[in-house]
């Protein structure tokens, strides 16, 4: 099958793009640069770039999955890198959005990304988790109580003329994808090597996180499910404690866990994303694909940890 991916540059597109490649699909990759996407998929895709598409590139394509947009923790958060971040996610999905109105019932179904930042953060509960959230959370998209959660009401928010014009769309909100290479995972591993291991700020905060194994089965499975659309939530039902994490680390790798990073240090280092990406959370809930009868192959941070480090 023809499928469709823009930003496969991240951890997610890369792995996703690789693991349609392996599953026998013709994957086109639209991009910025088709010299580095081919390079990088070492001629096995076809590369697009933006100003080149045509509404014909998606015709007969089975889905369209769009990752486009700047690194959330690339870089500081200064006025103009927001706007960066936002604009860079708006502009091409109202990009796509526009090719894919334009094919009327002949458009492929669009997944576009989001991410679980769209809840807004939690409030801390000591040594507990807060409220579990899920899709059936009354969402104000006119209104955002911090950047992340206006990221992702924006984000979403262009997809809505693709959804009234008859374009199936699926709108993923990821958690914190595990990974070994790439993403988070490794820069929160790092410390571990150098028996500097430990919980984040108060290690309160929840953490709601999915392997990238189970992400990648996620979409496969809702793309065969052709009657659902919306936001669903794509986590392990299994949300814990950045402590609980960090402890969970420690005892796979064998290191110690004990060290804690203080606020004002993260605060010092990354400015005003460290509270949003590090010191606070969301705890998020799977509600969507549970009823679906999705099944998790790592739905414990433990299990996914042991995978993923092959232990």
């Amino acid at each position: 099958m023809k499928r469709i991916v823009a930003g496969a540059t991240g951890l997610i597109g890369t792995e996703l793009v690789n693991h349609w490649l392996r599953d026998g699909h013709t994957v086109i990759v639209i991009g910025r640069n088709k010299e580095k996407i081919k390079k990088q998929f070492q001629g096995k895709v076809e590369a697009l770039e933006w100003d080149e598409l045509k509404p014909d590139n998606f015709k007969d394509a089975e889905v369209v999955v769009n990752l486009s947009g700047a690194g959330i923790a690339d870089k500081r958060w200064s006025e103009s890198r927001k706007k960066e971040i936002l604009q860079s996610r708006i502009i091409t999905t109202n990009k796509i959005v526009s090719l894919l109105i334009s094919l009327g019932s002949d458009a492929p179904s669009l997944f576009n990304a989001s991410a679980i930042g769209i809840y807004g953060l939690q409030p801390q509960i000591k040594n507990e988790l807060p409220v579990k959230l899920d899709e059936t959370f009354l969402i104000d998209w006119d209104h955002a109580p911090d950047f992340l959660s206006q990221v992702g009401r924006e984000w979403e928010k262009a997809t809505f003329p693709a959804k009234e014009n008859g374009v199936r769309v699926v709108n993923m909100r990821f958690g914190v994808v595990l990974a070994k290479e790439g993403g988070a995972l490794s820069k929160i591993v790092q410390p571990f090597y150098f028996y500097l291991g430990g919980s984040i700020g108060t290690g309160n905060q929840p953490f709601s996180w999915i392997a990238i194994d189970d992400l990648l089965r996620a979409i496969d499975f809702l793309i065969d499910k052709n009657d659902i659309s919306g936001g669903i939530n794509i986590v392990s039902p299994q949300c814990v404690t950045q402590r609980n994490l960090a402890r969970t680390i420690g005892h796979v790798l064998h290191k110690p866990s004990f060290m804690q990073t203080p606020y004002f240090m993260l605060k010092l280092m990354f400015g005003e994303m460290a509270r949003e990406l590090l010191l606070e959370g969301q705890h998020i809930y799977p509600k969507r694909l549970l009823e679906l009868k999705f099944q998790f192959k790592y739905p414990d941070v433990e299990s996914a940890l042991r995978h993923i480090y092959s232990l």
